[in-house]
């Protein structure tokens, strides 16, 4: 297999919880690499990826994390 087939494993991170609650989510509905979080009104699906966090979709004013 070479180096960069897409079947070569990537080295997968754990989700860092801690970098949404620094910018006041609430997290909650832990999910493997997903979760629910609130924030005031917004309820939002976030995925952690190798980069960070993403959102997938909600409610409220959206923003990147």
């Amino acid at each position: 297999m070479q180096p960069l087939s897409p079947l070569a494993q990537k080295e997968l991170t754990n989700p860092n919880w801690e970098l949404l609650r620094r910018l006041g989510w609430s997290v909650a509905n832990i999910s493997g690499a997903y979760c629910v979080a609130w924030r005031g009104r917004d309820e939002v699906v976030f995925e952690w990826r190798s980069d960070g966090w993403h959102r997938l979709g909600g409610t409220g004013a959206p923003e990147e994390v």
